[in-house]
């Protein structure tokens, strides 16, 4: 991918890997406890975020990523197009 994501098509990918619906993925969902993100579906985002976003999160940055918000954020600040 050449461009940035907007927050939209960021939720479109969340949506599409995690299986949930957009409108669930606002910035203030938690991916535990709102979204039931388990450690195992958090480790398959972060090999996605590697292979279709070109953003590589080391498994310590992983762990302070809570919300979609977090995510979005950390995608936006790291993003290598």
């Amino acid at each position: 991918m050449s461009n940035k994501l907007s927050f939209p098509e960021f939720q479109d990918f969340l949506s599409n890997a995690l299986s949930i619906s957009s409108e669930e993925l606002t910035p203030d969902a938690s991916l535990l406890n709102d979204l039931a993100v388990d450690s195992l579906k958090l480790v398959e985002l972060m090999l996605r975020f590697e292979n279709q976003l070109g953003v590589s999160i080391p498994s310590q940055d992983a762990w302070e990523i809570n919300t979609v918000g977090d995510a979005y954020n950390y995608y936006a600040d790291h993003f290598e197009g």
